[in-house]
C-alpha cells in the first residue's frame, strides 16, 4: 500500500524529527480561529479540562481550588464561566488528531539504526501508530517470495518491528509503500498526556495546513 507523502507533515515530537499524517477537525478550527485562539499546550490545563465534559456546565462548587485557579487563567475560547449558574462550561476539542508518526532519518533509516529506530518509534505507541522509514531497498517481491535471497538483518528488523507494532516502510519510485503495516492504534484509555501530544503537533502545523 502506497503512503500518501503530500499529506505527510515534518514535525517535531518527543524530542524527534518525525513525519507525521495528520486529521483535522474543521469545525473546531474554525471556532478556535473565531476567537483568536491556537493551540493549548499546557498540561496542567489540559489535565483539568480532561476531566470535564464538553457543553456541559460543572458547578464551581464541584471543582477544587486547583483546578478553579487552572481554569480561570485559561486563555479565551477554552471555558466559559457562567455568572449566573456559577458554572464552567469546557468548550475546548482536539483541533487534531496524529495517525501515524514516521521515524524516518534524514535519508531513511540505514541498515545500522534499524534497532534503534524500532525503539524510537515504539516511543510513540501511546498517541498513535507508528512505523519507520528505511533508506535500504527492499522490494515487496523479495519479503513475499519465499524463494528471493533474504537479508537475516532485515528478518530481525521485521520480528522486532512486529513485536512492537511498528511498521517498516520503504521508499520506491512511486513513494513510500509498506512492507509490514503498523498495528492499528487501539488506545487502552485516552488521557490528558494523548492530548497534550496533539496539540503539540497542531500548535507546530497552525490552521492553515491542510
Amino acid at each position: 500500500m502506497l503512503l500518501a507523502e503530500q499529506t505527510l507533515a515534518g514535525l517535531r515530537l518527543r524530542g524527534q524529527q518525525v513525519r507525521v499524517a495528520v486529521s483535522v477537525f474543521a469545525d473546531e478550527v474554525r471556532r478556535r480561529s473565531a476567537v483568536g485562539l491556537g493551540a493549548v499546550d499546557s498540561r496542567a490545563l489540559l489535565t483539568v479540562l480532561h476531566c470535564l465534559p464538553v457543553d456541559i456546565p460543572v458547578p464551581l462548587s464541584s471543582l477544587d481550588a486547583y483546578a478553579l485557579r487552572t481554569l480561570r487563567t485559561a486563555p479565551t475560547g477554552v471555558v466559559d464561566q457562567e455568572d449566573v449558574q456559577g458554572s464552567f462550561v469546557r468548550r475546548l476539542v482536539s483541533a487534531a488528531r496524529v495517525e501515524l508518526v514516521l521515524v524516518h532519518g534524514s535519508q531513511g533509516i540505514s541498515p545500522r539504526e534499524w534497532d534503534s529506530a524500532v525503539r524510537d518509534a515504539s516511543q510513540f505507541a501511546p498517541f498513535s501508530a507508528r512505523g519507520v522509514v528505511l533508506s535500504h531497498p527492499v522490494s515487496e517481491r523479495a519479503l513475499h517470495n519465499p524463494d528471493s535471497p533474504r537479508d537475516p538483518d532485515f528478518d530481525l528488523l521485521l520480528l522486532k518491528a512486529r513485536f512492537f507494532g511498528v511498521g517498516v516502510a520503504a521508499q520506491g519510485p512511486a513513494g513510500l509503500s509498506w512492507l509490514l503495516e503498523p498495528a492499528p492504534y487501539r488506545p487502552l484509555r485516552h488521557s490528558a498526556a494523548q492530548w497534550l501530544f496533539h496539540e503539540q503537533a497542531w500548535r507546530q502545523l497552525g490552521p492553515d495546513w491542510s
